[in-house]
């Protein structure tokens, strides 16, 4: 892959990022600009804050924006209806990104436009409660 020097930036901004029609369907989150692997995503930003809902209390339409904990309670964009970017991230078998212990990191090279995509796998949401398009694509 051949990153374009005049894009190239080591850090995101909320200039980074914006969300447009996935060819995954739904809504993606594509980047602006050429980035480098190793690069930290989403860390430390009010707009990743989550909180722990009971499941009982979520309507339907919004549980695929949830993480599930376990099988009563899962994690929660701080509001549902001022969701940040990151809470749009799509599913892939084949990421660019990944998860650490700050947010997420470039796990490779990804060029302008092109989709910022996770394996839901590495969110660890109990077994049962994956997904059944995720589920059958981990490792």
């Amino acid at each position: 892959m051949i990153l374009n020097r005049d894009k190239l930036q080591t850090t995101w901004t909320e200039f980074s990022f914006v969300l447009k029609p996935s060819i995954l369907g739904g809504v993606g989150v594509f980047l602006t600009h050429d980035m480098p692997a190793k690069t930290p995503l989403f860390s430390g930003k009010p707009s990743s804050r989550k909180r722990k809902i009971k499941i009982k209390d979520i309507p339907a339409d919004f549980l695929k924006y949830c993480i599930f904990v376990n099988d009563d309670e899962c994690l929660c964009p701080e509001r549902f209806d001022c969701m940040g970017i990151g809470w749009y991230i799509n599913h892939s078998s084949d990421p660019n990104i990944g998860k650490n212990t700050d947010g997420f990191i470039t796990i490779r090279a990804i060029k302008a436009g092109d989709e910022i995509l996770l394996d839901y796998n590495e969110l660890n949401e109990p077994e049962n409660l994956k997904e059944a398009y995720y589920k059958a694509s981990k490792n």
